[in-house]
């Protein structure tokens, strides 16, 4: 399979989770509200985060549907994902005094282990479309720089 294909099916990948992940909030915005302020965080920071969250989902999704825009998309996801996933993590750890189960959508019956390796695996595709995607650029320079150099 080609590299591009690859890259597609990964942008696809995780751009689907995103804009799952963003409906399931909007749609039933009054639970998604109740969920975070079920964290650990202040109320003013849940009642922003509880907008922030989908928007930048949203924003993410849009963004991994372009070319133009799919390399900062793909880092800012990587970058989402691992915030996400320390939050669980530590979550995990016992270091809130207590575990704030608070997720929608198909996560909801997961545990937070599983939870956890869910997040791990859409990582390591972020990593892996970001490598696909460097490459790509990589190559384009390399070729570039080959065919200067018989002018």
């Amino acid at each position: 399979m080609k590299k591009e294909n690859i890259l597609t099916i990964i942008t696809a990948i995780i751009a689907v989770l995103f804009f799952y992940a963003a409906f399931s909030k909007l749609i039933d915005y009054d639970k998604s509200i109740d969920q975070m302020h079920n964290q650990i965080f202040p109320s003013f920071i849940s009642s922003i985060l509880t907008w922030l969250i989908p928007t930048l989902e949203i924003i993410l999704m849009l963004g991994l549907l372009f070319p133009t825009t799919r390399i900062k998309a793909l880092l800012a996801s990587l970058i989402l994902l691992i915030i996400f996933t320390l939050y669980i993590a530590v979550a995990m750890t016992g270091a809130f005094g207590r575990i704030p189960c608070s997720c929608g959508g198909i996560l909801e019956n997961m545990s937070y282990g599983t939870h956890l390796i869910f997040n791990l695996i859409f990582i390591a595709l972020a990593i892996v479309g970001l490598i696909i995607e460097n490459n790509k650029w990589y190559n384009f320079f390399k070729r570039k720089e080959h065919i200067n150099q018989y002018k």
